[in-house]
C-alpha cells in the first residue's frame, strides 16, 4: 500500500509535459469516471463518531465505534456543466475490521456502503493544481457484526452524506489524479431480538474522516 501511494504521488507531482502549462481545463459536456482507494480514521473518544448499542430488556447500554482505520474504494461518474461545476453519482464501500465497545468486551466489525448524488465545485478551475469542494447526499447501508454470545448481525439503511476538500491535477487530455479529505455522515437505527429473547437497539450514527487517492478518466 505504501509503495503504491508513493508511486501515485510521484505521478501526481511530476506528471507529463502536457500538464506543465496553465490552462488544461475541464469542459462543459465532459464526462468523468473516477476510481479511488480510501482509508478512514475513526472518531475515537467522540460522541459524533460512535453508535450506541442498548439492551432494552436488561437496561444495559454502551457505545461502539471503529477502533482501526478502514480500507475501501469508491467509484464516481460525473458530468461537467462548466469548467468549475460537475455533478453525478458515487458508490463507496469501506470495511472497519475491529470496533471498540466501551465498558463491554465485545468483538465488533462494520461495513459501510454509500449510494450518493455528488457535486464537485472547483475554486480555481484554470490552474494546474485545482482545488475543489465535494458535496454528496444519499443513502448509506451499514452492516455490523457484534459478539453478543452468540454473534448478532445488524443491517440498517439511512441517510448518508459527505463534505470534502480535494486537490486535482490533470495529467493530459484524458487522465487526472486527485487527493481528497472528507467528513462522512451516516445516520441509522435498528432493533433486533437476540437468541435469548433480549431486545437490542442500535443507533443513531457512524461518522468519520476519510482520505482518498483517485484516478480519473475523462472524455
Amino acid at each position: 500500500m505504501k509503495k503504491m501511494t508513493v508511486f501515485i504521488w510521484a505521478l501526481f507531482l511530476c506528471g507529463t509535459p502536457a500538464a506543465a502549462a496553465e490552462g488544461l481545463m475541464h469542459r462543459s459536456g465532459e464526462w468523468n469516471i473516477g476510481v479511488g482507494l480510501k482509508t478512514s480514521t475513526p472518531g475515537l473518544g467522540t460522541d459524533w463518531g460512535e453508535f450506541n448499542v442498548d439492551n432494552e430488556t436488561l437496561g444495559i447500554s454502551h457505545d461502539a465505534k471503529p477502533g482501526t482505520t478502514s480500507g475501501g474504494f469508491d467509484v464516481q461518474i460525473l458530468r461537467f456543466f462548466s469548467s468549475w461545476l460537475a455533478a453525478g453519482i458515487a458508490f463507496g464501500d469501506e470495511y472497519f475490521d475491529y470496533d471498540v465497545a466501551s465498558r463491554v468486551n465485545m468483538d465488533v466489525d462494520s461495513r459501510v456502503n454509500n449510494f450518493l448524488a455528488l457535486a464537485r465545485i472547483f475554486l480555481n478551475s484554470s490552474r494546474r493544481y485545482k482545488y475543489y469542494i465535494s458535496l454528496a447526499v444519499g443513502v448509506g447501508h451499514i452492516m455490523s457484526n457484534i459478539e453478543m454470545q452468540p454473534k448478532e448481525s445488524f443491517h440498517y439503511t439511512g441517510f448518508a452524506g459527505h463534505a470534502g476538500l480535494g486537490m486535482e491535477r490533470l495529467i493530459n487530455e484524458h487522465w487526472g489524479l486527485a487527493a481528497e479529505l472528507r467528513y462522512n455522515y451516516n445516520k441509522f437505527h435498528s432493533t433486533q431480538i437476540n437468541a435469548r429473547g433480549e431486545r437490542y437497539r442500535v443507533y443513531p450514527r457512524l461518522n468519520y474522516f476519510s482520505f482518498s487517492l483517485r484516478t480519473d478518466y475523462r472524455f
